[in-house]
């Protein structure tokens, strides 16, 4: 079973008139999960309609919170059993179901527990979204001065084939459902930001390999990306969340990977 996770941060507009980002629909062998954590009437009864699993408890939570408590509620309410993916996707993607079983299928089939697909920002699949990436590091605030980008995006120009990266947006990310629970879900320290870079480095250091990118597997994703007005809540947010991870990644993640080849 394929469980996919999608929570509203305000966005009951977008998730209603799209169907739930194509999912509205999707088969037997899924099922969508809805957290609003801006409680809407009209989501709501949007999902009540179309037997859409949905829930506005605890709102005002961050993504990773709010995405674990989906993961628990598909765990208490349905439960995952071996096999079963969860996936985790934004409410501005646009999918046809058909390509998340495909992937499920291929991350089965290439016994890989976490991966991701090409994302891209018109219908038309011309204008490629950045969201496979490397790793921040200790040199970002450089580049960011440079270019404007704490870390270095892939060129999906020359990425034809399925292969390995460092970390994926959490826009769209799948996991098999027992490594989600083996790296126990999002960081909650993360209110915003990060916390996807953060999930894939330590699933990264668990498994010796990034994230499994299939190019062919397509999306649409209308990212809003508020963090780069400076002055903005999203900002702090951003920049907070990204010393965090350089502090957890340099003096926990790689202190932990040292001590461990040690003993």
């Amino acid at each position: 079973m394929i469980h996919v996770a999608i929570v509203s941060h305000g966005h009951e507009d977008l998730l209603i008139a799209s169907r739930l980002g194509g999912l509205q629909n999707a088969g037997p062998c899924m099922r969508v999960w809805v957290k609003d954590n801006k409680p809407s009437k009209g989501l709501r009864a949007f999902c009540a309609q179309h037997g859409i699993t949905y829930s506005d408890a605890k709102p005002g939570m961050g993504f990773g919170d709010n995405n674990n408590f989906l993961y628990e509620l598909v765990r208490s309410e349905f439960g995952f059993k071996p096999g079963d993916t969860f996936v985790v996707m934004n409410p501005d993607i646009t999918i046809d179901p058909e390509s998340i079983v495909c992937l499920a299928e291929q991350m089965h089939k290439d016994r890989y527990p976490i991966a991701t697909i090409n994302l891209y920002r018109d219908r038309q699949y011309a204008i490629a979204d950045s969201n496979i990436r490397r790793f921040p590091d200790v040199f970002s605030l450089i580049r960011m001065a440079v270019v404007r980008s704490l870390s270095q995006p892939y060129d999906k120009a020359q990425m034809d084939n399925i292969c390995h990266v460092d970390w994926a947006s959490g826009a769209f990310l799948a996991f098999d459902a027992m490594h989600y629970s083996a790296l126990e879900g999002f960081d909650p320290r993360y209110f915003m930001y990060f916390e996807d870079v953060d999930i894939c480095y330590r699933s990264q250091k668990l498994l010796g390999n990034g994230v499994r990118y299939y190019p062919s597997l397509k999306a649409t994703h209308t990212a809003a990306h508020k963090n780069r007005n400076l002055i903005s809540q999203h900002a702090s947010w951003f920049f907070r969340s990204f010393l965090k991870f350089l502090s957890r990644r340099y003096f926990i993640y790689d202190r932990q990977a040292n001590l461990t080849s040690a003993k």
